[in-house]
Order: structure tokens, then sequence, then C-alpha cells
């Protein structure tokens, strides 16, 4: 889904282009090898939600794409950038978008050492934007953590809750799209209603980004996500749409049997497969439609502008974005 595209924001494209400069441009170092290491994935491309969402959340509040603005939008995508690196290291992720990953072009250390350095720059530029901004991206980052250890710490349950999988999600992705949003609000200096409104539909629209992505672990191609699939069963990572199928009374118990351990590449499918033909999918696509509801009443809370509705409707875009057939 092309968010620029169903933003519709007037200038957006360009910002996105000035965000690439300086993207590069703080990265860059008088070492060549780290440089080429911390812009391989920036290079890549991406959609560069994260900072589409910063922008955007400015301009929802009437206020232009200011320096500080386009500062905040460029912390808030190294900080992305960073924890693909840290993930792939995790998921031992050998393709990113299309490309070699890091980790398995350079090894793990040096993509350890290169998402360090990128979470470094975003800090740096965060604490030029003042103390607010500085300690929530902070906050921020602790949460990402929680989220990926509380999701390490639930490997191969398959009595994991939906509640442990909600709360994990909520940390480990809504946080920092929600984060996106509110430094979006606190840049463009708008009103604190304004500001917390945005901070409200960045995290339900954060929600609904990652159940879709669950989703699409499972029913999408390698080429369709430009990077490996069915990772989070192999892994022993029991998403909502999993869950939600160990319930179903038709491939429940011989799902259930399956899970629990680690699975190789025919176990891995044969799960996959499962799933995809359980109701697992449709009922996990239907509580990402409710958050979806949730950031539109979030989004609408703005005002009558375009942007705000724009925002109101990206939530319900990308669960409409999911294959069904």
């Amino acid at each position: 889904m092309n968010v620029a595209e169903v933003l519709g924001l007037p200038g957006l494209e360009e910002d996105l282009a000035r965000l690439e400069v300086t993207i590069r441009r703080v990265v860059t170092t008088e070492d060549p090898f780290l440089s080429e290491v911390a812009t391989h994935l920036i290079a890549a491309g991406g959609k560069r939600l994260r900072p589409s969402l910063t922008v955007a959340s400015a301009a929802a509040g009437g206020a232009d794409t200011t320096e500080e603005v386009l500062l905040g939008a460029v912390a808030v995508e190294l900080v992305h950038q960073a924890s693909l690196y840290h993930d792939d290291v995790m998921d031992e992720a050998t393709t990113r978008r299309g490309v070699q990953s890091v980790n398995d072009r350079w090894g793990n250390l040096v993509a350890i050492v290169a998402g360090d350095f990128l979470l470094a720059r975003a800090a740096g530029i965060a604490a030029s934007l003042g103390t607010e901004v500085a300690g929530l991206l902070a906050s921020t980052l602790a949460r990402l953590c929680e989220g990926q250890v509380s999701e390490v710490h639930t490997a191969f349950d398959v009595s994991r809750s939906e509640q442990a999988y909600f709360a994990t999600i909520l940390d480990k992705t809504a946080s920092l799209m929600a984060t996106a949003c509110r430094i979006g609000g606190l840049t463009a200096r708008l009103d604190r209603r304004q500001v917390d409104a945005l901070t409200t539909f960045g995290e339900c629209f954060g929600m609904v980004f990652q159940i879709r992505d669950d989703i699409l672990d499972v029913i999408a191609t390698e080429e369709e996500l430009g990077k490996g699939v069915g990772q989070d069963m192999e892994r022993g990572v029991y998403t909502l749409p999993v869950l939600r199928s160990l319930g179903d009374s038709g491939v429940g118990p011989e799902l259930r049997s399956l899970l629990g351990r680690p699975l190789d590449r025919s176990q891995r499918d044969k799960a996959r497969d499962m799933v995809a033909s359980s109701g697992g999918i449709a009922s996990a696509v239907g509580a990402g439609r409710r958050y979806a509801d949730m950031a539109a009443v979030a989004a609408g809370t703005l005002g009558s502008g375009p942007t705000g509705a724009a925002l109101g409707r990206l939530g319900h875009a990308l669960v409409d974005d999911i294959p069904t057939g």
C-alpha cells in the first residue's frame, strides 16, 4: 500500500525527498565502510510510513513541514531502521526489502553495531528538538525492547494468551507509530488536545499495522513481502491469526500438536496452510478492523480538514489491502 497515495497530502512526496537527503547526511561518516552499512537498508527503499505519519500529523493540525518536523521524522525513521538491523540478527534473516540483509552480508556483529549507531544518531537529533521529544524517544526505545523480550519469552508457547499478544505488539510496534505522530504534533507546536489525539490515532493504527503484518506472514508470498514468510511460526512466535486458529474446532487440535517446537520448512508450510484455511484469518482481520475504527475516531477529533480525514481512512486502507483470494 502506498501511504503517500492514500494520504493525498500536498507536498508529501517533496517532504519525503527532503527526508531521504537528510537521513543520508546524518548517517554518513568519515568511515566509508560504516557509511555503507548504515545506509544499506535506507538505499533499499521502503514505504517511509513512520516519517510520513510525522509529517501528516503536523499537517493535520494545520502546520507546515518545518525543519523541526522533518528532523523529528528522521529520528523516528532511524529508530525504525535500527530495529530492522537488530530484528534480522535475531531472526537470522537473509533478505530484507528484496536485498541481502545486513547481518547476512557483513555478519551479526556489524549489524548490531550499525543498528546501535543509527539509534545514537536518532538520540542526537531528538536531543536537539528538546527534552520532551528526547524523553519520548527514550521511553519508546524502552518499550520496543520490552515488547521484543516479551515475544521471546513466550516463544513456542501454544497457550500464549491474546492479552499477551496485544500487549507485545502495543510495545514493539504501536508505540513507535504513536511516537511518530506525537513527535509530529510536538515539533509543529500543536495544542495538547491535538497532540494527544494524534498519539491515540498512531497507537491504534500501529495495532492495525502489526495485525496485518502477522496475517501476511501466513498468507502472503516472499515476493509480496520482500522478506521470508512463515518466520513467526518457525521461531515459535504465535500471532493473532495462529492463536485464533488454535481455537478453531476444525484445525485447532492438529495445529496444536504440530506447534510448540521448532519447525522444518515442510512443517512450517503445513502449519501456514492450516491457519490460512481456518477461520483464524477472518477473525484476525476483524480485530484489525476494530482498531482501524478506533484510529478513525481519534483522527476525527482533529477537525474537518482533508489531512485528518485522510488519516482516518488510513487504518481501513490497511485492512482492505489484505488479500483474501
